[in-house]
């Protein structure tokens, strides 16, 4: 989690103060979080959020629990930067900015936590305010292109940011031509390579009214790295229940190195689960494209195989690829996945199949796995009764019903008839 600007301090007229909020969403396991502060020259920067000056914190949040750290206002003047957040879960992540004019609070902004992108939108005026960060250990270098309401550049700038650096400007203070009712929208990108990632956050300015604007970084291409982590954190997170439901002896996920995530850049679509540990190929995330769902079917599957090795038998039903696909399933639902996705996943593997030196000739170690997704693809829908259908499952697909597929037909799983005040 990148949180793109902090500041800290201030003179007797005018002080700034950060907050930084964090909500774990799991009901079942707490949470880790490293916490580390950057100044605007990239180096760590100490600051006191109630434990003294530090510039890397440690800190544990219960299941479904919170914390708010609130810096102490300690420098005699203001300080700024940036701060990055590791965590053990996925987590909700809010940094709030609150200025206090002669000692009274008078404004407080907030922006989600956040991650780098290789491009930046935003609406803009004449006096809107920017920060950047560059993410990397060496210096690089971006544009800033500001267009009018038709879409014409009327200006740009370059950006040029050291190691790790942050800065924070107004628009005009880079690109002075604009005219004082300049309205229009901002783009950043990377000049030094196209490819480069980059963290920025933007604030409108009107006068003395600021405002926060919606998020801007290119939501595409997608981190597949920091995606396939969140997916395999969420389904852990969902089986210490689903196993203590389902009285699956002898399986346990989450202990330690039960079930290590190994990432891998090979260049074959490829995903396998083996005695205490899986691999999930970037490949196979660039594949499923968007769709964490679908993703998480994947995962799921494989963090079944671990559990079969680890209890010596299927866990559900007798067949291995389908038991398998039963109980990433079951996760899927318990982490609050669409389960409907697996067979999207399955389509998307058949799909390339066909293709030499695509797919691993023995992909999850079938000897034929084009056979196997399409089977599996046929039995999806009784899989997914079928998931519906165990004790454990059944508070999650009541909840699903409600919440995600109100019009379905009351035939299908995971539905139920829409009830609208009035009509029978």
């Amino acid at each position: 989690m990148y949180f793109p600007h902090l500041a800290d301090g201030g003179d007797a007229v005018q002080k700034w103060q950060t907050s930084f909020v964090f909500v774990n969403p799991h009901l079942t396991l707490p949470a880790a979080v490293f916490l580390f502060t950057f100044g605007d020259d990239g180096k760590a920067l100490p600051l006191d959020l109630g434990s003294g000056p530090l510039s890397t914190q440690l800190f544990i949040i219960p299941p479904a629990g919170s914390l708010t750290l609130r810096s102490t206002i300690a420098s005699s003047k203001t300080v700024t930067g940036y701060a990055v957040a590791t965590a053990s879960l996925p987590l909700q992540g809010t940094v709030f900015f609150r200025r206090i004019d002669n000692g009274v609070a008078t404004v407080e902004l907030s922006a989600p936590a956040t991650l780098p992108s290789q491009q930046y939108f935003s609406p803009a005026n004449r006096d809107l305010s920017i920060a950047m960060v560059n993410i990397y250990s060496v210096a690089r270098s971006f544009q800033i292109t500001a267009l009018d309401s038709n879409g014409v550049i009327v200006g740009t700038a370059a950006i040029n940011l050291g190691p790790n650096e942050y800065s924070a400007f107004g628009l005009a203070q880079k690109i002075s031509s604009l005219p004082l009712g300049y309205t229009g929208s901002i783009r950043i990108f990377p000049t030094t390579s196209g490819t480069d990632q980059f963290l920025a956050w933007t604030l409108n300015v009107n006068g003395p009214l600021l405002s926060t604007l919606p998020p801007g970084r290119l939501v595409w291409p997608i981190d597949h790295f920091d995606r396939i982590w969140n997916v395999y954190w969420k389904l852990l997170a969902a089986a210490p229940s689903l196993v203590a439901s389902a009285g699956l002896t002898g399986v346990n996920l989450n202990a330690p190195n039960a079930a290590n995530l190994v990432i891998s850049p090979d260049q074959v679509i490829n995903a396998f689960g083996r005695p205490g540990s899986i691999q999930i190929n970037l490949s196979v995330s660039e594949l499923i494209s968007d769709s964490s769902s679908e993703l998480a079917f994947i995962v799921g599957h494989e963090l079944g195989h671990v559990a079969q090795f680890q209890r010596g038998k299927t866990l559900l039903i007798a067949n291995v690829e389908q038991d398998a696909d039963l109980f990433g399933m079951m996760l899927m639902l318990g982490a609050g996945f669409d389960p409907y996705a697996g067979a999207g996943a399955l389509a998307k593997l058949s799909m390339v199949t066909g293709q030499a030196g695509l797919l691993a000739a023995t992909f999850d170690d079938l000897s034929d796995p084009h056979g196997s997704f399409n089977t599996r693809i046929d039995l999806m829908f009784n899989t997914l009764t079928l998931a519906c259908a165990q004790p454990a499952a059944a508070g999650a697909c009541g909840a699903y019903r409600f919440l995600i597929h109100p019009n379905f037909p009351v035939t299908a799983p995971l539905s139920t008839k829409p009830s609208v005040a009035g009509v029978p």
